[in-house]
Formats: structure tokens, sequence, C-alpha cells
């Protein structure tokens, strides 16, 4: 069986619309020996029942395509006080209070990329893990389309994670937006439970080799009345730290960035400044850090400094690392892809370079959570090549107010329904982000994930032409949880700040 034999298997045939085929035939087209040039790929796929008009082929369908056809051919047709009850909360805004803010941050942390595995199969009910990447490339898009030219360093699972926090508390447009823009609306809320419950246990899983950790918090106003159930819900979903502290005391923020910098190793810092205001009544924040060596590092001796081209005709030199040996690689329509592991763990690094008439924004555009699960990420292979990869260090900020409100995300940012929080009127107030990232020879330190599975292809008779994979213009890259298939962080580097 060849390799796109692998592919559609892996793609789960029964579920593959005739977007996924489409793609298949745009990459395996100029494969030697197995078609020759299709007049309309689109005029070709829109007639996939009837083989017979397949007439470009120069020789009979390999077993992918006479799968794909037999396919399209089958699928036809009682409120709680975070402070004693008998006390008096001391604030001169306590009478005016019409409409408070909930304000959510997410704690950004160390970024860059791990990975994979398809844990949930797209031929049954939407998953959590489907969910999370349709968000995840939705997200950076926006970002991308917001910040054109600009290094974006996102965690897409830290940010559904303080939105699906507040979620559990929100009722009627507001909850449906929210659940529209995280593409949990079809999921039932005890598969969502469970599955954040898993993931969250399986990060926080003590490893060998690699230091690995993540942690949310919710901070209430002293006084605030919280409902019992919004708190279990996140202390058993996200084993969430709930405190109460005095938000008119400066040192409540201090509070919040103390925890910060402790979950981050000291990475990120601050991320409260500015968020807490005198309606402030809580705070949701999620944080992540990983730190890993490269399972084949990086020989430092072949390190040397080659340009980097950037934007229009500028570059500016960089330190490039250098290596050759068998990868796991993909060739995609219009991009290279390869997979860097980790030691110690199932974590690897997935890179992503658009080809020199193509972007960042034109990938973002057509790769879609939907086609990176069913399309690209089975349609990685062994090949033999050389990957050159910049060393970088980057930080990142963001206020995520505006691109989730484009995203659909409106009543929660105004007249918004939180009763199942409190029964004072909430609304979110500010949602922010911080990144850091840093990678070199050694390895990568970043927020992450856990597992890799991997299938084999068969040996090719006629083994293709080593890669080369330069990454001397802008790139992307993503991260993800191997066990539930979570995208972690993404991100697009334009312009890498030297490490």
């Amino acid at each position: 069986m060849d390799h796109a034999d692998n592919h559609i298997r892996n793609m789960k045939t029964t579920s593959a619309s005739t977007e996924d085929l489409r793609e298949l035939i745009r990459e395996h087209a100029d494969s030697p020996g197995e078609f020759g040039q299709a007049r309309d790929v689109n005029t070709t796929t829109s007639a996939l029942p009837a083989a017979r008009r397949c007439h470009w082929l120069r020789r009979p369908p390999p077993t992918w395509f006479r799968l794909a056809l037999a396919h399209e051919q089958a699928s036809t047709p009682p409120a709680i006080r975070l402070q004693p009850a008998h006390s008096k909360v001391n604030s001169p805004f306590a009478a005016k209070r019409t409409h408070s803010a909930l304000a959510i941050p997410t704690a950004l942390f160390y970024s860059l990329a791990l990975t994979t595995a398809l844990a949930a199969s797209p031929t049954g009910p939407p998953t959590p893990a489907a969910a999370n990447a349709a968000f995840a490339f939705k997200l950076l898009h926006q970002l991308a389309q917001d910040q054109p030219r600009a290094n974006i360093l996102i965690s897409p699972f830290g940010a559904s994670t303080v939105l699906q926090m507040a979620c559990n508390g929100a009722g009627g447009q507001t909850k449906t937006e929210i659940q529209q823009v995280l593409g949990t609306g079809n999921l039932q809320p005890a598969d969502l439970a469970r599955a954040n419950k898993q993931l969250t246990q399986s990060l926080n899983a003590p490893g060998t080799n690699v230091v690995l950790s993540i942690a949310n918090a919710i901070w209430c106003r002293a006084g605030t009345r919280i409902k019992p159930d919004f708190l279990a819900a996140n202390q058993q979903s996200f084993d969430a730290t709930i405190a109460a502290l005095d938000f008119n005391d400066p040192r409540s923020v201090q509070t919040m960035n103390a925890w910060v910098a402790q979950k981050t190793h000291g990475k990120i810092n601050a991320i409260a400044d500015g968020m807490i205001r005198p309606l402030t009544e809580l705070f949701l924040a999620n944080a992540v850090y990983f730190k890993g060596k490269w399972l084949e590092p990086f020989d430092p001796k072949t390190t040397r400094e080659r340009p980097f081209h950037l934007s229009g005709s500028a570059q500016k030199k960089l330190p490039m690392m250098e290596q050759s040996r068998k990868f796991t690689y993909r060739r995609g329509t219009g991009y290279q892809a390869v997979r860097l592991e980790y030691q110690g763990c199932s974590l690897a690094m997935y890179l992503f370079l658009p080809d020199p008439d193509s972007s960042p924004q034109k990938f973002l555009s057509i790769m879609t959570g939907d086609k990176w699960q069913r399309v690209a990420r089975p349609g990685f292979a062994e090949r033999q090549g050389m990957v050159v990869l910049p060393k970088f260090r980057a930080r990142y900020s963001v206020e995520l107010n505006q691109p989730l409100i484009a995203m659909g995300m409106r009543a929660a940012f105004g007249k918004a329904d939180f009763s199942g929080i409190s029964d004072d009127p909430l609304f979110i107030s500010a949602v922010r982000q911080r990144a850091f990232v840093e990678v070199n020879e050694e390895g990568t330190e970043a927020a992450a994930v856990t597992g890799l599975a991997m299938e084999l292809s068969a040996p090719e008779p006629n083994p293709p032409k080593p890669f080369e994979m330069i990454l001397d213009r802008p790139f992307l890259f993503l991260i993800e949880d191997s066990n539930s298939a979570a995208i972690l962080f993404m991100g697009v580097i334009f312009d890498p700040p030297a490490a």
C-alpha cells in the first residue's frame, strides 16, 4: 500500500468530504507514474461516482482513489459568600453597581510546538478535540488579519479554557455565542466536562525528562456572592484554585501576578496589571509551562548566520540551526511541514513553511481545524531531508476582546447573561494573553502537552529526492496534546527576534 493509501485510511474514509478528496488529488496529481495533468480538479472531483469519467488518469486509479470513489458512492444518498456572612462590604461603589466586570485573562506562557495523534475519530459525533482545532485556527486567522506581518504567539487552549470556565456560568444568547465561537455547542456538557478534566490531569502528569504543568485559578472580590454550581464545575473540570481577595487593595494584583510568575517559572511575570478596576468582581486565569530537549538536538557547530527574508525585499541575518536526517515530513499544497520530537515524552513541534509565492495569511485562509485533522495531519510520512531553523526568543501580548467579538462572541462583552455565576449582572471586561517562546539547539521552553502517535508508511519503490526545508522566511507553528488532539499553542513568526 502506497503513502496515499495510508493517508486515505488515516482520514477515516467513511467521513472524508469531497474537499478532503480534492486536497488528496491536488497533492498527488503530480506523482510520477500516477497521474497526468488534471484539466480541472473541481470538475473532476465533482464527478467522483463515475470512475469512467476520470479520463485524465494515465493508468487505472490507485487504491486510495478507488477507496475515495467507493466512499463517495456509499455516502451520497443558594449562593456562597467568600467572606463571613455578617461582614460588611466596604466599597463606595456598592450602591452604584449596576453591571459589574468579569475580567478574564489567560496568563500565557512559554510557547512552541508539540504534538500529535488522532485521538478522536472524525467519523463520530463532535468531539472536544475537533472543537479545539476549529477554534485554534479561527483565532490565529483572525489575529493574522488584525495584525498583518506581526509575530503572533497564542494559546488557543488557554483562551478556550478561561472562556469555558466563564461559560459554565453563562446562559441564553451569551452561552450560545461562546459555544459557537469555541465550537462546543453540539457537545454534551458531561462529555465536555469529562474531556476537560482528563486533559488537565494528563498535562499535569509527572515526567522524567521534561517540565510540564498547567494551572487554573478564579479570584473573586471579597464579599461577592458566587453560586456553588459554578465553583464546583470549574473545580471538577479544570482543577481551578478559588480564592477571595480585596480588589480595592493593590496587593491583590501582586498576588495574582505572583501566581502567574510561579506557574510559568518566571517567564511571564504579570497578567493582571490594569485589569482590576472598581467594578471588577471576578478574575479567571490559566497558565501553562513546558521545557524540553530535542530528541535529536541540533549540533551547535552547524549553526551559522544566514539571511532571513522579511516581508518585501528586506532581510536580516540570524543564527540558523541545521540538521540532515530522516524526518516526519509533509509536502502540502503551497507549503512544507515537518515535526520535531522532544526526548522523554511524546511531544513534538510542527513547523509550517509556506512556499515562496505563498504566505502565512494564505496558508491560514485554507487550513481550517477540520482540514488539519482530516487531511494534513494524517499526511505526514518519514522522508530524508534537511531542516534549517532560526534560533529565536519572542514575547507577545494581545487583548482578545475585539478578535473574539469579530468571531461572533458579542453578548458576553455587553448585555451579558452570567446568571449562573452570580445574581449580580456581570459581563466580560477584558481577555488578555501573554506568551514567551525560545528555541535553540538544545530544545524549547514552551507551553505544552503529552503524547505522540505515529503510523509508519510502507517503503516506497523509488525513494523521493531528499527535501530541503529552510525556514528563512515567515513560518508558522502549532502545539497539540496527543491524548486529546487539543491544540495548546500556535503562532506566526514574521521577524524572529534573535535568541
